[in-house]
């Protein structure tokens, strides 16, 4: 298990290493300088909302609300689509 997280660790900081020796402006570092695609945008609000703060909070809601907090996940999903 140890072995995973460093090697994690380790993938994250090159490619931290990588984007920071390409990236000149703050607009190239904000906004990949307008340079991604759909898909890859896409791709980014997908993981954004299957991000550990997701999970987290709709299981916050069901610990406080019980069933009633449940119905927020159903929320998060049709917004989702929207939003794509």
């Amino acid at each position: 298990m140890n072995e995973i997280v460093i090697i994690i660790v380790v993938l994250t900081l090159v490619i931290t290493y990588y984007a920071t020796k390409h990236t000149k402006t703050a607009n190239e570092f904000y906004t990949a300088g307008g340079g991604l695609s759909g898909w890859q945008n896409g791709m980014a609000i997908a993981g954004n909302y299957l991000s550990a703060a997701s999970f987290l909070g709709i299981s916050g809601m069901i610990a406080l609300n019980g069933i009633d907090g449940f119905f927020y996940s159903f929320g998060y999903l049709v917004a989702y689509h929207v939003v794509l």
